[in-house]
């Protein structure tokens, strides 16, 4: 089966939807089928990765020197009016309306969508999956009406949270074969929101790939290796530095700690790369945490391994936005697999990801006077620490 799976998380970018996608095709591809990745980073032919979807936001160089694009636009347009079958006329005008007149990020959904036909008229699908509830469900539902392709989508969180005009994700949602989330929690919100029909929605669990996640050295060795100290009390952050994910929350109970008791032997690691970094950096250093807090940057899967092992605990307390929401956190279960405790704050899927009291602690989420005593509790306590 000839499978396209249409995403703009794949590598080189990092993160916890690039690792889904990458494990995602890895395994479809060990089950002897062809799966063919439409991303905007990464082009090997050879591999069966096409970089074809556009980070262009630019009108004005549009309208001066592309006129294959005005052409193409009049072709969607006709297309989705007079082709898509299965749909109300009312409704098609609606979804040309949104996809050939809707400014906001045009360039980018025109241009996308034309270097995927081209793609799809090469070669013949069977199945299309896109990999979030966002831009790439837009261009993975024109081309399923375009090749008269089944379609389906994951969905993670913050993608089938935002809307489109003329309600168009949600029209898009409801006429889809399936919709894949992590959680029952997931599952709730997307029926709530979109008001799809519950049968459509299914639940795949997330989990760790054990075969790629082996560290042999030991906790002592890794320590050695990276020049931290045995009694250093280590706390690890793997994510986005995005501006929900609770950092300031994280840093500011750290210096709570230390007015309190400035000889507890804190190393504070943050993996990842993201817009907060420089407030993050500016915040390290109004807190006067500059010898205990470090931004290691995007790191491969390896040294991130690496630092889960060497870790004490692990902390991610994201906040709630209204169209922003934690979907899951395979971050929570990876530390875990390292039989590292963890912390996170309700929001979204979290509460699904850790088991409060078994598995690590949650808590409120911007409660930076609860994230210290928890911390301090697990700091203090080293047999329950080993028991969760």
């Amino acid at each position: 089966m000839n499978i396209a799976l249409i995403t703009n998380d794949f590598l080189p970018i990092s993160g916890g939807i690039t690792n889904v996608m990458v494990n995602l095709s890895k395994n479809l591809t060990e089950k002897e089928e062809k799966v063919f990745i439409f991303n905007k980073t990464c082009n090997r032919e050879d591999k069966l990765y096409f970089k074809v979807l556009s980070n262009d936001n630019s009108l004005s160089g549009i309208i001066v020197h592309n006129i294959r694009f005005f052409y193409f636009l009049i072709i969607l347009f006709i297309k989705i009016l007079f082709s898509f079958k299965g749909i109300k006329l009312k409704d098609k005008i609606k979804l040309a309306s949104f996809y050939c007149f809707y400014l906001k990020f045009i360039v980018r959904r025109i241009i996308s969508i034309r270097n995927l036909v081209k793609c799809f008229k090469k070669y013949r699908f069977d199945i299309i999956i896109s990999g979030t509830a966002s831009l790439p469900l837009l261009y993975s539902f024109i081309l399923s009406k375009w090749f008269k392709i089944p379609i389906i989508t994951i969905a993670h969180g913050d993608d089938f949270l935002v809307r489109y005009p003329f309600e168009t994700k949600s029209f898009i949602l409801k006429n889809i074969e399936k919709i894949i989330v992590t959680n029952k929690i997931m599952k709730n919100l997307m029926i709530k929101v979109h008001n799809v029909e519950p049968d459509k929605v299914k639940v795949i669990h997330l989990g760790v790939n054990i075969k790629d996640s082996q560290v042999p050295e030991s906790v002592s060795d890794l320590r050695n290796k990276f020049g931290i100290k045995n009694n250093d009390f280590v706390i690890l952050t793997v994510s986005r530095l995005y501006p929900r994910k609770g950092f300031g929350t994280i840093l500011k109970a750290l210096r709570l700690i230390l007015d309190e008791n400035p000889n507890v032997p804190i190393k504070y690691f943050i993996i990842g790369g993201g817009e907060e970094k420089k407030k993050i950096e500016s915040l390290i250093y109004q807190l006067n945490l500059e010898k205990y807090a470090t931004l290691l940057g995007p790191v491969d899967d390896l040294l991130k391994n690496q630092y889960y092992k060497l870790s004490d605990l692990f902390i991610l307390v994201p906040k709630i936005q209204k169209d922003s929401i934690e979907g899951f956190g395979i971050v929570y279960i990876e530390a875990n697999y390292f039989n590292v405790p963890v912390i996170g704050s309700y929001s979204g899927g979290v509460k699904i990801a850790i088991e409060d009291g078994k598995t690590g602690f949650l808590i409120p989420p911007k409660d930076k006077v609860e994230l210290k005593e928890k911390i301090l509790y697990l700091y203090e306590n080293k047999q329950y620490r080993q028991e969760i």
